[in-house]
Order: C-alpha cells, then sequence, then structure tokens
C-alpha cells in the first residue's frame, strides 16, 4: 500500500512536470516563431529575445506547474492545520479525506491516530479513577474483617470469664475473617506481579483433574451449605490426567466458584461440569449457576482487573475485583480460553484446556 502510494505521487509529480514543459515548449516557440514571422528574419533574432523568451516560458511553466499543483498545496495546508489544532490539544477537530492519494491516506491516518489518542486518554482516566476506587476498596475490605479479629481477640483476651462456648465461637470467627484477609491479600498480591509485568510462575504437574475438583467441592461443602445452596459435580470420565499447575488451577476454580455463591444464591444449586471431548483433545469445565443474570454490557469486561459486576460494597459482593481477571490469566498461562454466559439457562463460566 505504502510503495503503491509513493509511486502514484511521483508519477503524477512527474506528470505535472511534463504538463508544464509542454506547454513551456509551446508557448517558447510559439513566441520565438511569431518573432521570426514579424521579423521576416532569423538573423534579427538576437541573444536578449532568447533570453526574453526563455524567462517568459520559466513563468509559464511556474504559472502551469502551481496552478496544476494548488489543490495539492491547499490540501496540504489543510492537513497541517489539523495537526496544529491536535498539537494544542483539540481532539476533535477531524481532517477531511478527499481522494485516494498518499495525502488522503496521511489524513485517514492522522485521524485514526486522533481517535486510538483519545481512546487512550480516556482509558488512561478511567484506570485512574478505578485505582483510586481501589484505594478506597482495599481500605474498606481489609478493615472490616481486621476490625473484627482484633475486636473478637480483644475480648477473648481481657474477658478470663467467657464460658468456653463463646470462646470457640468468638475464635471461629476470627479464624474466618483471618481466612478472608488471607484471600484479598493473595488476589492484591497476584495483581500486583501481574500489572508490573510479572508473570504467576506456572510449576505444571501431572494431576488428576477430575480428583482435584472433586476435592475441592468437598473442601467448600460448608461454603456451600451456609449460603444454602447445593453443588452438583458432574463428569463424562472418572479421572483425566493432564499437566498443570495444581496451585494455580485451585486458585482458578476457587475464584469461579465463589464468585458463583456470591451471585448464585438465589438459584439454590450450582453446578460444575466436566466433559472431556476425546476427539478435540480438550476438556471442558463450566461452573453455572441460577442466580442474577449478569448485562449484557457487564459480559464485556467481566475479566477486567477491578471491574465489579455489583458496585455496593457489602459483605456477600465484596471484594477488590480481581478474581475473575486473576483467573483469565491463571487459564491464559495454561493455554487455555475462558468464556461466560448469561441467559435464562443460567449463568456459566466454561474454561477449556487441551488435555496434551
Amino acid at each position: 500500500m505504502r510503495s503503491r502510494l509513493f509511486k502514484n505521487y511521483y508519477s503524477r509529480f512527474v506528470l505535472n512536470v511534463v504538463s508544464a514543459s509542454i506547454i513551456l515548449f509551446a508557448f517558447t516557440s510559439f513566441l520565438v516563431y511569431n518573432t521570426i514571422i514579424l521579423e521576416d528574419n532569423k538573423e534579427n533574432i538576437n541573444l536578449y529575445s532568447l533570453i526574453l523568451f526563455l524567462l517568459l516560458g520559466i513563468v509559464a511553466f511556474a504559472i502551469t506547474f502551481i496552478f496544476l499543483e494548488r489543490k495539492r498545496n491547499n490540501y496540504i495546508e489543510e492537513i497541517y492545520q489539523g495537526i496544529e489544532k491536535m498539537s494544542q490539544g483539540d481532539l476533535n477537530s477531524k481532517i477531511e479525506s478527499k481522494g485516494d492519494d498518499e495525502l488522503s491516506m496521511m489524513a485517514f491516518n492522522i485521524n485514526v491516530m486522533q481517535d486510538t489518542i483519545k481512546k487512550l486518554i480516556v482509558s488512561e482516566k478511567e484506570s485512574e479513577k478505578t485505582k483510586n476506587e481501589l484505594i478506597t476498596n482495599i481500605a474498606h475490605d481489609l478493615r472490616t474483617p481486621l476490625t473484627s479479629i482484633i475486636g473478637y481477640l480483644d475480648i477473648l483476651v481481657n474477658n478470663e470469664n467467657l464460658p468456653p462456648e463463646k470462646k470457640k465461637d468468638y475464635l471461629g470467627i476470627a479464624f474466618e475473617k483471618s481466612k478472608k484477609l488471607e484471600v484479598l491479600i493473595e488476589d492484591l498480591f497476584s495483581f500486583t506481579k501481574m500489572n508490573y509485568g510479572d508473570e504467576l510462575v506456572v510449576n505444571r504437574e501431572r494431576i488428576d483433574i477430575v480428583e482435584l475438583l472433586n476435592q475441592l467441592v468437598s473442601e467448600l461443602y460448608p461454603l456451600f451449605e451456609n449460603n444454602d445452596l447445593e453443588c452438583n459435580f458432574q463428569s463424562n470420565v472418572n479421572s483425566l490426567f493432564m499437566n498443570l499447575d495444581p496451585k494455580l488451577i485451585v486458585r482458578l476454580f476457587e475464584n469461579l466458584i465463589n464468585n458463583a455463591i456470591k451471585y448464585g444464591k438465589d438459584g439454590k444449586v450450582i453446578i460444575i461440569k466436566l466433559k472431556y471431548i476425546k476427539d478435540a483433545d480438550i476438556v471442558e469445565i463450566s461452573i453455572i449457576n441460577y442466580g442474577r443474570l449478569i448485562p449484557e454490557e457487564a459480559l464485556k469486561k467481566i475479566f477486567e482487573k477491578f471491574y465489579r459486576v455489583d458496585n455496593s460494597r457489602t459483605s456477600s459482593t465484596g471484594g477488590t475485583g480481581l478474581g475473575l481477571a486473576i483467573a483469565k490469566s491463571i487459564v491464559e498461562l495454561h493455554d487455555g480460553e475462558i468464556s461466560v454466559k448469561s441467559d435464562a439457562d443460567g449463568t456459566e463460566f466454561k474454561v477449556i484446556f487441551k488435555t496434551n
């Protein structure tokens, strides 16, 4: 494309020069011929007359060339003025793309660059806003469980006559709040690594993904029970060994299942499906809940860092908004794919891994 545009430019330039030269030759010949006729004697044409004819021819050449190039010169001026406005911060002005030559292509590319810069500025503002919200959210999310932990431990330390049952209850609450703090801090740690270009380290091992999911469902049983949810794990194979990082895979499905628990309570059941497709050498793992549907506009952003479908700060849905972004990163580190859909059939997060 670029070489063709430059070829067109030089071809047009040469054509204009040739056209102006032809006019120069014709004009000069006309003057010389008429002078010979009028003088009726070639010898009477002196050097000064030839110089005069040449100068007049050059003037004619220049006028013709300028006339042929005037539209292009005006368009170049228009492009320059557009660039000048952009350099002064006016990113709303557009340069009209005229014709199909190198200048129109330049104008088009400048407009594309302008749109890209505008998008980058908007993205940067949104990112800055999101970071500020993140700091506020982190302060809230860390302070709430920490305050509870300190409060219950203070009671345990300073109240020697506390009944054993109460001590057990308070220790249990402090432990649960500590686990929540651990998850939040782990999310922030993972985000920091990703945000500054450090990839999570993948240590692959030969593991049985069916057994891993079965074990994870068993470990999360109290969480399902506390939220009045049933968990139904379905698999079309009894075992499936794959080369995966067990810690990261557990983290991945913990994030997806916790997300399903947070937003799927109204559905009363969470289904985890594992489907091994031998012909395609892939495994599909779906986490489905039947709670609130995710709006269409939210589906496009749901894997972005900090994004939360529910912006309210509640104990049930509170979080940093990093869980799904981290889940997506873990899937991609394993060369897999992750997708989401939300409709009348439920909200489904699907992860696909190659088995070989």
